[in-house]
């Protein structure tokens, strides 16, 4: 094992201290300014957008509201809204309620946008959407925090080498930079649950001295309540803590009622105030998440772009395979899921090794415990593959990192001290360390000087921007055409909410839904205007909207329409085949040129305007 911390003395502010802090320090700087200025092209993921528009909606006034319209969760709150009043329906322009997020990741940006109101415009000059820049610099100031706090628990069960080299690794971790980089609650999570786990290894320790325990339990009870309503996958971890903390802590009874009511005491308003009141249900949309990637719904697009669907006509027929796959997945993954950090694997192996101090033996159980019911939920509510999906907002896995790698490098540092190595040479008796921080920054210090020179040298239209599927000026320019009373239909509906600042309704299963939904919107005079669909939708192939199964089918004339002008030999026949085309489509004037990332429909008139840049629109 690694040696105990030391008392202080004046040695603690020896100049190779000194320097190695100073180092610490800048390289902390040189990593944020890479994340947030040269490499940051925008909020990263479809669902750290929408929390983002639901902020700002909380920041304007407007309640825990999104204009990300999901076709099932307008149902559902249609459906609570009639039951009520039959002559009710949701708002298309000021937002449906939302039921779908947790809330507090949302909440915390709403106070920080509301103090950046100034911003929420984008400027012709832009390319970075500032309000982006916002959400993300606070998200990087809780993963900053997180790393102060991990070190400090690290050190306290280790001791501060150990810590220090976990800390090193989290700046290095290029997964939690780019969560940070996503909108998404992670960085939250991770700065929640590293409290939960310091004060949970205080109660260990007080436990393991014969001391109360009541005070850190409470506050490890408190901040799992609110790491639950960062994620509510975060649920799971906690039943793992609570079978833990029941043949742990004594008396049993009376320690995990404190746990479990100062933790119900916090999480379990939300679902009744919110989902209860607008969907019908505690669990509000996410209900229906659980039947996502069943035989019968397919993913979680497909159901939630549903309008009629019910849990009635939902089935569990493909929730063995989904399970199986899932299971398969985290376990081939698991590296990269937890950051590709070389030493939190080696976690899994410390579980075997008999740790002299009683606590540190005894906590890593409960870790495991926490991490094994994590997995479970995981495996239920499903996980992208790492290769298509870097940062998946149901990724617990990143939230054990520090602890994990904690004690990864213990267990290294074990092995390595039987090696029978000369370690009176600083260098030697360091080398463990040095090479677990080497493997696992490697890759990103491979890659950062390419990264670099393409921000500085390539073209700032796509260095700034998520090209091809999120151009802000390109959205924010279609938004303006549809007038802030008006919805516009869209397969990135989180998009067109938060820089558009629109109504954005998912793009829904078929043409008799969207008449539905166009007819609701007409008779509160919140007509449907625009319908914007990006490369997500376009750059289906042709076989993909052939038959009538396929999600596609109903859109399949706007996905065909630019290909099939293409045929046209001059100007006249493309008009001639363009009045063809548009004959039969629910919203027929186009109002984007051919080379456009998007295409654009409305039924308002377009002003004629020079072009802006390649790829913009003719307005």
């Amino acid at each position: 094992m690694a040696s105990q911390e030391t008392a202080v003395t004046p040695k603690e502010l020896d100049a190779g201290m000194m320097i190695r802090r100073a180092l610490f320090l800048l390289l902390l700087i040189g990593v944020t300014y890479y994340y947030l200025g040269i490499d940051f092209k925008g909020l990263s993921h479809p669902k750290g957008m929408d929390q983002a528009q639901i902020a700002r909606q909380i920041a304007d006034g407007k309640s825990f509201t999104t204009r990300c319209i999901r076709p099932i969760c307008y149902t559902q709150v249609a459906n609570k809204m009639k039951a009520v009043d039959p002559a009710d329906a949701p708002s298309f322009v000021d937002g449906i309620p939302d039921t779908y997020h947790a809330p507090l990741n949302p909440i915390l940006n709403s106070i920080v946008l509301g103090m950046a109101k100034d911003t929420w415009e984008f400027e012709p000059n832009q390319r970075l959407y500032t309000p982006d820049v916002i959400i993300t610099g606070v998200s990087m100031i809780l993963l900053l925090a997180s790393i102060g706090v991990s070190y400090l628990l690290i050190s306290r069960i280790f001791d501060p080498r150990i810590g220090g080299v976990t800390a090193l690794l989290m700046l290095m971790c290029e997964s939690l930079w780019r969560y940070s980089q996503s909108g998404l609650p992670q960085m939250l999570m991770l700065f929640l649950f590293s409290f939960a786990v310091y004060f949970l290894y205080k109660a260990v320790e007080n436990a393991q001295a014969g001391k109360p325990v009541f005070l850190w339990l409470g506050l490890t009870g408190g901040f799992m309540g609110l790491l639950a309503l960062a994620h509510w996958m975060a649920v799971w971890p906690f039943l793992g803590l609570v079978l833990f903390a029941g043949f742990y802590f004594h008396p049993r009874g009376v320690q995990l009622l404190l746990l479990i009511g100062v933790f119900l005491l916090i999480t379990i308003w939300w679902p009744f105030l919110n989902n209860q009141r607008y969907a019908g249900n505690p669990l509000g949309a996410g209900l229906y998440l659980f039947y996502t990637g069943n035989a019968s719904t397919a993913s979680e697009d497909s159901l939630m772009r549903d309008l009629e669907q019910t849990t009635g006509a939902l089935d569990l027929n493909g929730l063995p395979s989904k399970v199986m796959v899932n299971g398969i997945t985290q376990l081939s993954d698991l590296y990269n899921y937890m950051g590709a950090i070389v030493v939190a694997p080696l976690f899994f192996l410390a579980l075997l090794h008999p740790f002299r101090r009683r606590e540190i033996a005894d906590f890593r159980w409960c870790i495991f415990a926490m991490w094994i019911f994590a997995v479970i939920g995981m495996t239920v509510y499903g996980l992208h593959p790492f290769g298509q999906e870097k940062t998946d907002p149901n990724n617990l896995h990143i939230i054990f990192l520090p602890v994990m790698a904690g004690y990864g490098l213990a267990f290294l540092s074990v092995l390595w001290n039987r090696l029978n190595l000369p370690l009176q040479i600083p260098i030697v008796r360091n080398g463990h360390f040095i090479i677990a921080i080497i493997i696992s920054a490697l890759p990103t210090l491979l890659l950062a000087p390419t990264r670099i020179a393409q921000a500085v040298q390539g073209d700032e239209r796509l260095t700034k921007t998520q090209y091809p599927y999120y151009v802000p000026k390109l959205i924010v320019d279609y938004a303006s055409m549809v007038k802030p009373n008006e919805a516009i239909v869209t397969d990135i509906p989180w998009a067109v909410a938060w820089y558009g600042n629109r109504a954005a309704i998912w793009l829904p299963k078929d043409k008799g839904q969207l008449d539905t939904l166009r007819d609701n919107g007409k008779l509160r005079g919140q007509p449907i205007t625009g319908l914007l669909l990006s490369q997500y939708t376009l750059s289906a192939s042709v076989t993909s909207v052939t038959y009538r199964s396929q999600m596609n089918y109903d859109w399949r004339e706007y996905i065909l329409l630019r290909p099939t002008l293409m045929f046209g030999k001059s100007e006249a026949q493309q008009r001639e085949l363009q009045s063809l085309l548009l004959s039969n489509l629910a919203i027929k004037q186009s109002a984007s040129t051919l080379d456009s990332v998007y295409l654009f429909m409305t039924e308002n008139p377009i002003v004629p305007r020079e072009n802006e840049a390649t790829g913009t629109l003719s307005r």
